[in-house]
């Protein structure tokens, strides 16, 4: 049962910062620039690494840092694998996924430090 709470928790983490990608990737319309490319990747990781740690402060860096290796992986293999895309000129653009694992640590991190100095006053 344990493990179907985590699985759950780190679905419900994946698909909240797929939905935050998704509003701010149509916001900025072209993903060609490393602004409108690894942006939106930061901002729905900081928000699903919130999300992650909502359910469970203990676990949520653990939850979040999972998913957002998830999320590299599973954008890195449908863009590469499943669609053919090469590499490109711009390494740096189309690596642009590997920034999730980092953004949901720090959104969980960051959660956990505000609820920390929230608590200690």
């Amino acid at each position: 049962m344990y493990t179907v709470v985590l699985f759950l928790r780190t679905a419900v983490a994946a698909c909240s910062g797929l939905l935050v990608w998704v509003l701010v990737q149509g916001g900025f319309g072209s993903a060609e620039t490393a602004l409108g490319s690894i942006l939106p990747a930061w901002i729905s990781g900081l928000a699903g690494g919130v999300v992650a740690s909502l359910f469970s402060p203990r676990q949520g860096i653990s939850i979040a840092f999972t998913t957002g290796v998830i999320m590299a992986a599973l954008f890195l293999a449908f863009r590469h694998v499943y669609l053919g895309l090469p590499l490109g000129s711009n390494t740096f653009v189309t690596l642009w996924p590997m920034w999730f694992p980092v953004a949901y640590y720090l959104g969980a991190f960051g959660y956990l430090t505000v609820l920390q100095r929230f608590y200690q006053k």
